[in-house]
């Protein structure tokens, strides 16, 4: 049954009811007069919104299409230049990388660099505490005891500047031309 393909158009995704005056889905959901909304919940395809294939409900595209999108939105990404440490994170593979040598190694037969869509990671650093993180404990009027201050203080510095992950930024890797 899960293999059965029910289209957005089809009179087995939805059904109008007089009676009941309104629309009813294929899987039985009344939705009064709104015609998408029961096609949409009892379709399990739809079509592409830029070519017209057909598609699984819950996408707006063909993988080809999504594809496209997501290259022509690379393509409009500021540029910069690796500073040589960031970490490198490659849209088209969904990988990170230590460094251009690593990304130049996964690279399939006929790939280039250009291919994996690579983008300049920001660090995310590890994160201090407050005062406030204790607020839920804490009695209305009441303040942290001194030793309890003096560890937040303690840790906060210990964890200073500490990188835990990397996360892609707004800006795609400058690759040398030529």
């Amino acid at each position: 049954m899960a293999d059965r393909v029910i289209r957005y158009d089809s009179p087995e995704a939805a059904t109008y009811r007089t009676g009941l005056e309104g629309w009813v889905s294929g899987s039985g959901q009344f939705w009064g007069e709104d015609e998408h909304m029961a096609r949409y919940d009892g379709c399990t395809h739809t079509l592409c919104k830029r070519c017209g294939a057909v598609v699984h409900k819950g996408y707006m595209y063909c993988s080809d299409c999504r594809n496209a999108v997501d290259i022509e939105q690379y393509k409009l990404r500021h540029k910069k230049p690796w500073d040589g440490k960031s970490v490198l994170y490659s849209e088209h593979a969904d990988k990170y990388f230590d460094d251009i040598e690593s990304a130049e190694e996964s690279l399939e037969e006929g790939e280039t660099l250009a291919d994996l869509r690579l983008m300049i990671c920001v660090p995310n650093y590890a994160r201090s505490l407050d005062a406030d993180y204790f607020c839920d404990e804490m009695d209305a009027e009441g303040e942290l005891p001194a030793k309890v201050e003096a560890a937040i203080e303690a840790f906060n510095e210990a964890v200073s500047g500490i990188i835990l992950s990397w996360s892609p930024s707004d800006h795609a890797l400058e690759l040398p031309t030529g």
